[in-house]
């Protein structure tokens, strides 16, 4: 707001979705897609009169590398050309599988708790 470039206090960001899935990781400028599907307006016909137009849910994404400063829209997947961030963002995601567990590879987190749950030392 101010125009001072800023840093990120956090190293990373990870994208769930649903049923805790996870779906992609954002580092700086980076942003790696793993494998998922979803939803999408793209050729669909659009809403009118206040109905809204029908999804395609059947949209898919591959493991996908995108520089977010040259490429907002997410549409140019770098990660042939960028092998070692791949490498690294996917690192930082396997941790937080760890954590948070990830329901499209089957992991289950050692942090998860019940929801609205706390655990005691009861």
């Amino acid at each position: 707001m101010t125009g001072e470039t800023t840093t990120s206090p956090q190293e990373a960001y990870y994208f769930y979705y649903r049923r805790n899935e996870l779906h992609a990781v954002r580092s700086g400028k980076w942003k790696l897609h793993f494998p998922h599907t979803y939803r999408t307006m793209i050729g669909q016909e659009p809403g009118k009169d206040g109905i809204p137009g029908k999804y395609d849910y059947s949209a898919e994404i591959g493991l996908a590398l995108f520089d977010l400063e040259q490429d907002i829209g997410e549409s140019n997947d770098v990660s042939g050309e960028f092998p070692e961030v791949v490498e690294r963002l996917s690192r930082l995601a396997d941790a937080m599988r760890v954590e948070l567990g990830d329901a499209i590879t089957g992991v289950e987190g050692t942090g998860l708790r019940e929801p609205g749950m706390v655990a005691t030392d009861d």
